[in-house]
């Protein structure tokens, strides 16, 4: 009797889809802050000419920003790890003319760094970060998926930062706020934001102590590229696990194409990929995944 295996059935949908979709994959973060200027926090001034610019190409919600010592000063504090934004401004220098006698003046341009209040604790940042636009969530819980999680005991911080990504050195996941997911062509919100999560919740096992995967050292190595594909494919079966998708979102071909092409279409990793992926996602349910009669 033939049987099934949802594994495999999940790797050939999506080498399917990457054969015949030439879509490209839809970032599900709302990356939309509101339409204030950026401004500092602690004196209320706006930011202006470049550092509009400069501060608006940043991936936080929150248009509050301070320098290091002012967010301490204000009592609160810049959380370990985060990267200050440089903002710019011209500060007059003197030099006496030896010839005229008379005071010249010059502007020198200078730099000094700043946090949004998105990398901040505290009550005057969570102050600021409220002046964000709120929008309800269109995440529905599905209780299976976050008992999957949760069996974990993985730390999991979500804050308004648009970016998912695994610390390895800090042994954290990080989340945007659920409210920040939206459908995409391809997906609902929910489905968006529960495969975000499994596709870091993956990366999460690659530690010595779980399934021991060596991670890229670059965007874009051979090894990033790898460690992509096992996290999309591990995201896809652990979305299959959870019933959030009947079968693989179009959305996870999409992106597994952009490292395929990275690896020069060796369609042979996505099944090395797979048999990593099914032992990461083994390893996040705590059990065996073993084939079943489809008969049954």
């Amino acid at each position: 009797m033939a049987t099934f295996d949802l594994y495999q059935s999940v790797t050939d949908s999506i080498i399917a889809k990457m054969e015949t979709s030439g879509a490209n994959w839809v970032n599900p973060f709302n990356k939309g802050r509101n339409s204030l200027k950026p401004y500092n926090a602690t004196t209320g001034k706006s930011y202006r000419g470049i550092n509009t610019v400069l501060l608006n190409f940043t991936p936080f919600t929150s248009n509050a920003w301070a320098s290091f010592n002012q967010w301490r000063n204000a009592n609160c504090a810049v959380r370990k790890g985060e990267k200050a934004s440089i903002v710019v401004f011209f500060s007059m220098l003197e030099k006496k003319n030896t010839q005229t006698g008379a005071t010249d003046k010059f502007p020198m341009l200078k730099y000094f760094n700043v946090f949004n209040a998105d990398q901040v604790d505290g009550d005057l940042a969570d102050k600021h970060r409220a002046v964000a636009v709120e929008k309800p969530s269109d995440v529905e819980t599905v209780a299976v998926a976050d008992a999957i999680v949760a069996r974990t005991n993985a730390t999991i911080r979500h804050s308004r930062e648009p970016r998912a990504y695994y610390s390895g050195g800090g042994d954290f996941i990080h989340m945007p706020e659920r409210a920040l997911f939206d459908a995409t062509p391809t997906s609902t919100a929910t489905e968006a934001y529960y495969s975000t999560l499994f596709h870091e919740l993956t990366h999460w096992t690659s530690q010595p102590t779980r399934c021991a995967r060596k991670l890229g050292e670059r965007f874009g190595d051979h090894a990033y590229a790898f460690e992509e594909l096992v996290a999309e494919l591990g995201a896809a079966f652990l979305c299959a696990e959870a019933g959030i998708t009947r079968e693989p979102r179009a959305d996870h071909a999409h992106y597994l194409n952009n490292w395929l092409s990275v690896l020069k279409n060796d369609k042979r990793a996505i099944f090395r990929a797979a048999s990593l992926a099914r032992e990461a996602s083994e390893f996040i349910t705590g059990k065996k995944t073993e084939a079943v009669d489809e008969a049954a």
